[in-house]
């Protein structure tokens, strides 16, 4: 009994960690390392403030993109603005940094981190849209920058009107 109770220890302690997402777009041979050096943290970080388990899918990678580059989003190829920073796509498991983002600022952690909720999120519970989840991810990267003596000197109003599910851009005939 002993020996099977030994042999399942190693088995369990030699199993492999979750493989570390791809990261794509990078402009340096560091940065991939670096980008996995932040996500660990963040996550410790996610563990201990918020009450989002870690998600049983890996997150599979980690896009470095130009604002204006289009990127597969919800089944469908989506243009990234200037004015946004991240993008996570559910469906592959994707999350898009818009550069510049060089993660040695807290602004450029807290993207990432709200995207990394955004893949917390999406095991989490059920959502009535995929934009329900944005509130509770803008207030969780205000909570991080907050920590740090920062302010995302977000405008709630706009992440209100952002997160609500009612339907879009209908205008009368």
């Amino acid at each position: 009994m002993r020996l099977a109770a030994s042999v399942a220890l190693c088995l369990l302690l030699a199993a492999p960690a979750a493989a570390a997402p791809a990261v794509t777009g990078a402009t340096s041979p560091q940065e991939p390392d670096a980008v996995h050096a932040t996500m660990e943290q963040l996550d410790l970080w996610l563990d201990t403030y918020t009450d989002l388990p870690r998600p049983d899918t890996p997150l599979a990678r980690i896009g470095f993109v130009a604002a204006g580059e289009a990127v597969p989003y919800a089944g469908r190829m989506t243009r990234l603005e200037s004015t946004m920073s991240g993008l996570y796509d559910e469906a592959s498991a994707t999350i898009y940094l818009v550069r510049p983002w060089f993660g040695d600022t807290a602004r450029d952690r807290s993207v990432l981190l709200h995207e990394m909720a955004h893949h917390r999120q999406a095991t989490a519970k059920h959502w009535y849209c995929p934009e329900a989840m944005e509130w509770d991810a803008y207030r969780i990267q205000e909570e991080y920058l907050a920590k740090l003596g920062e302010t995302g000197d977000f405008n709630w109003t706009w992440i209100a009107l952002l997160s609500s599910c009612a339907p879009r851009d209908h205008h009368p005939d």
